[in-house]
């Protein structure tokens, strides 16, 4: 009599199955492109609940350029409440605005594609 016993061939030995429509399945697939497969990703939803997916037209370039936005608009800030620019110069000014419209144009721009993104 053999006692050796055989691990179970499947992590997840359990199978869940539901009924979708064609275009429901479409976006499913979609968004589950980004994962390692599709079951992946309806386990993640099914588990964790809410999904933060970062929209495609958001690079890392766009990250390191909004944290140097960012960073310098910190800075600039620190400037004037601390005393250090007393006087706010014309050029300060027009640094401000510069960083103000180049973050609204990324803002913007990674709204539109969130909007394409969930529909």
């Amino acid at each position: 009599m053999n006692s050796i016993k055989k691990e179970p061939a499947r992590v997840r030995p359990l199978q869940v199955k539901f009924w979708v429509t064609e275009e429901e399945k479409q976006r499913i697939e979609k968004r589950a492109a980004k994962f390692q497969s599709t079951a992946a990703y309806l386990r993640e939803m099914a588990l964790k609940g809410k999904i933060v997916e970062r929209p495609p037209s958001i690079t890392l370039n766009h990250y390191l350029e909004l944290n140097r936005i960012g960073n310098n608009i910190n800075q600039l800030t620190r400037q004037v409440n601390s005393g250090e620019a007393s006087i706010f110069h014309k050029r300060t000014k027009k640094e401000i605005e510069q960083a103000l419209t180049e973050l609204t144009g990324l803002l913007r721009a990674n709204t539109e594609a969130l909007k394409e993104l969930l529909k």
